[in-house]
């Protein structure tokens, strides 16, 4: 059982993160591993994290030995964890994502098929989770933004997450959108500013769904949210 949050996680997250440290259970523990001085502390010596289960391994730890940097092998040891700890820590494992999970791109696409294909197949779950969410409660996964930009730094298409996306006019998913739009404008730095997604978003079918999720909004908070994000969408998006 996965538990975010005082939560279990829903069974199909649960069970492509199982499936996730099956498949890299054969890459051992990394020899002639060191621990950054600054970011580590005197306990968490190389010989005290090796004998240390890799689910107990907090993100601080991941972050003491700069598991980002590690070679292509070592990394695949520690890379269920990290991708664990994203996802169940509400306030985002590490303090380093957004400067430095980018530097994944490039790096997968040297993996075995096999090797992402289960990795795509856990964020598939957890981007069908996130669109009937609001707000979601996944961790650094809890926004389309950051999935997004975490699909795009590991090599996998936006097109069929994005393509299911406009298929779904379910109000979570248009008050997702409406964060995302929010985002393009004043959270700068967000997977929005690619010119894709611009592209993505400058269509017809984007403003209808957020229309019918104003129409349809059951708070005043979920209307106001969605008028917002329609203004933004006619004025920056559509002009």
């Amino acid at each position: 059982m996965i538990v975010q949050d005082g939560q279990e996680l829903p069974a199909a997250i649960g069970g492509a993160v199982e499936r996730l440290y099956k498949q890299f259970e054969g890459y051992p523990f990394p020899r002639n591993l060191s621990v950054c001085d600054q970011c580590g502390r005197p306990e968490w010596s190389p010989e005290n994290l090796a004998c240390t289960p890799l689910r107990s391994l907090s993100g601080w730890q991941l972050d003491a030995v700069h598991v980002l940097s590690l070679d292509d092998d070592a990394l695949r040891h520690f890379f269920p964890r990290l991708v664990e700890l994203l996802l169940i820590d509400p306030y985002q494992s590490f303090d380093f994502a957004n400067l430095i999970l980018h530097t994944l791109k490039g790096r997968l696409t040297a993996w075995s098929p096999s090797e992402s294909a289960v990795l795509r197949r856990l964020l598939e779950a957890v981007w069908q989770e996130l669109l009937t969410t609001y707000p979601a409660k996944l961790g650094y996964f809890s926004d389309c933004g950051s999935m997004l930009d975490f699909l795009d730094w590991c090599d996998i298409p936006l097109e069929p997450f994005l393509d299911s996306w406009q298929a779904n006019d379910a109000p979570m998913a248009a008050r997702h959108l409406a964060d995302l739009i929010s985002d393009l404008f004043f959270m700068p730095y967000k997977a929005a500013r690619r010119p894709p997604l611009l592209a993505w978003l400058d269509q017809p079918v984007i403003g209808e769904r957020l229309e019918g999720a104003f129409f349809a909004a059951e708070s005043e908070e979920a209307a106001s949210q969605l008028s917002a994000a329609h203004e933004l969408w006619i004025v920056y998006v559509r002009s």
